[in-house]
């Protein structure tokens, strides 16, 4: 299978804009500046925060001045703030969309002043999503706008993407030998499927995986089908290696859309898009990772370039 095959088998989007008072939010509306959001947790307090990415493009002296109050973090590309989550109700949303099975959250933003949520999802869990949604709105002045529509495929919605800001295309492999041989790796393996990774927005170290596939498998009690007629299937799987690219990548605040994992001759390869203002510096984590678990780089670099549909596609 390449990506392409994915097609519209989420065949459901939401864009959700949701009010907050938090500094971040009042940032955004001041300076028209998006947003990059990560949600994160104190694990000394327990209290959940924000860190707010904002890329150095075409910034306003008054929004540098306003920005550096908050005693930023400060790399060649971006300013990195922390914010603590103010409004519970946007964490307990998150929370519950959390649960609906098929959800794939997309990156949050801050954008005119209000977070973005972006979800992917099939229709066969429509009603999941609408009992939570209906149950957030009756709260006054909480979500300001929201659209459920028809999705196009990923391909297209990534290029979408790149026609917003800059993305670029990574794919690097690793050795089968790395990884413990499981029954979704068996999958990958023998009927040429692909498995998409699915983070939880609010705490990072929790993920499932999604398996699209061309063929019906056998359901186990760890490996459950989502959809029959479109071939998804959900469970949990683990590699030490990218474990680790994918902790420390949380770490740093960089977005890798659509992680798509699938097997070809002896080895493991994982495809993404990332902003191409965080390219190198994914670069170096994925490469100081291999050399800090193996003592040694043993990671290839299969494609690594400016977003490109087609290149994209077929993967």
């Amino acid at each position: 299978m390449r990506i392409k095959d994915i097609g519209c088998r989420l065949d459901m989007k939401l864009k959700m804009m949701i009010n907050g008072t938090s500094d971040v939010f009042r940032l955004s509306r001041l300076y028209n500046i998006i947003i990059g959001l990560f949600i994160k947790r104190d694990n000394d307090t327990g209290n959940y925060y924000f860190e707010a990415f904002i890329t150095k493009v075409n910034m306003d002296s008054f929004a540098i001045n306003l920005i550096e109050s908050y005693s930023p973090i400060v790399t060649e590309n971006y300013y990195l703030i922390s914010r603590p989550v103010i409004n519970r109700k946007i964490l307990d949303l998150i929370v519950e969309l959390w649960n609906v099975p098929s959800l794939q959250f997309s990156e949050i933003t801050v954008e005119n002043g209000r977070m973005i949520l972006r979800i992917r999802l099939n229709s066969l869990y429509k009603k999941n999503l609408s009992l939570i949604l209906n149950k957030y709105l009756e709260i006054p002045y909480f979500i300001d706008d929201i659209a459920l529509t028809k999705s196009e495929d990923v391909v297209f919605l990534m290029d979408k993407k790149n026609k917003r800001t800059p993305m670029s295309i990574i794919q690097y492999s690793v050795p089968i030998s790395t990884h413990n041989v499981d029954y979704p790796t068996e999958i990958l393996m023998k009927y040429d499927a692909l498995a998409e990774v699915v983070e939880n927005p609010y705490d990072k170290s929790n993920f499932h995986i999604l398996i699209f596939s061309q063929h019906e498998l056998e359901e186990r009690d760890d490996f459950i089908s989502l959809s029959k007629s479109d071939m998804i299937y959900q469970t949990e799987s683990t590699n030490a290696l990218l474990n680790m690219i994918k902790d420390r990548a949380n770490d740093r605040g960089i977005y890798r859309a659509n992680i798509i994992i699938k097997y070809m001759n002896g080895r493991l390869y994982s495809s993404s898009v990332i902003s191409s203002h965080r390219l190198n510096e994914y670069l170096q984590i994925i490469f100081s990772c291999s050399k800090e678990k193996y003592g040694k780089n043993i990671i290839d670099i299969n494609i690594c370039t400016d977003f490109d549909s087609t290149i994209y596609g077929n993967l």
